[in-house]
C-alpha cells in the first residue's frame, strides 16, 4: 500500500469493532440462557425436591424459554438444514441431536401442561390426567435426560471456550 492507496477507513474499523462486540454480547446471551435452561430442567427433574408446586411452574417457565432458545436460533436452525443435503458427519448428528431433544421436551412440557395439578387450575385451565398423558410425561423426560448431556458433549468445545473467556475476562478491561 502507498501512501496514496486508501486504508482502512474509521467507519470500517468502527463497524467490524460494533460486529465483533455484538457477536459477543450473543454468544454471552446464549451461554447463560443455555446454562439456565440446564439447570431449570435439573430442578424440574428433581421433583422429590422441588415437590408439586415448584415442578409445574417451573415446567411452564423452561417451555417459554425454550421458545426464547429456539426463537433466537432460528437462522442456524434453517442454515443448518439447508446444508444437511449436501453435509454429512457432525453437522448432522447435532441436527439431529437437536430436533430429538426439541421433540422430547416438547411433548414433556406439553403433557406436562395437560396432567397439571397446581400450575393450570391455579390459572383457571382444566386438566386431565391419564394414564397415557402421565407415561408420556415420565418417558419424555427421562429422554430428555439421556439427550441433554449428548448435546452437551456434541457443543463442548464451544461451551468450554466461552466459558474460559467469561472467567478470564477482567472486569473493566475490552474484550478482543
Amino acid at each position: 500500500m502507498t501512501d496514496l492507496e486508501p486504508g482502512p477507513t474509521l467507519d470500517t474499523a468502527t463497524a467490524v469493532t460494533t460486529r465483533r462486540r455484538r457477536a459477543l454480547a450473543r454468544t454471552r446471551v446464549d451461554f447463560w440462557l443455555d446454562a439456565t435452561i440446564l439447570v431449570g430442567f435439573i430442578l424440574a427433574y428433581s421433583f422429590g425436591f422441588t415437590g408439586p408446586v415448584i415442578h409445574e411452574w417451573l415446567g411452564l417457565a423452561l417451555g417459554l424459554v425454550l421458545l426464547v432458545h429456539l426463537t433466537l436460533h432460528w437462522d442456524w436452525v434453517v442454515r443448518t438444514t439447508r446444508r444437511l443435503v449436501t453435509r454429512r458427519g457432525r453437522d448432522r448428528v447435532i441436527w439431529l441431536v437437536n430436533l430429538a431433544l426439541l421433540a422430547a421436551m416438547t411433548l414433556c412440557v406439553a403433557s406436562g401442561i395437560v396432567i397439571s395439578r397446581v400450575a393450570m387450575p391455579t390459572l383457571g385451565i382444566l386438566t386431565v390426567s391419564t394414564p397415557f398423558w402421565n407415561r408420556l410425561h415420565i418417558l419424555t423426560a427421562e429422554i430428555t435426560l439421556g439427550l441433554v448431556p449428548v448435546h452437551a458433549a456434541l457443543r463442548w468445545r464451544w461451551i468450554v471456550s466461552v466459558a474460559r473467556h467469561l472467567v478470564t475476562r477482567r472486569p473493566g478491561r475490552r474484550s478482543r
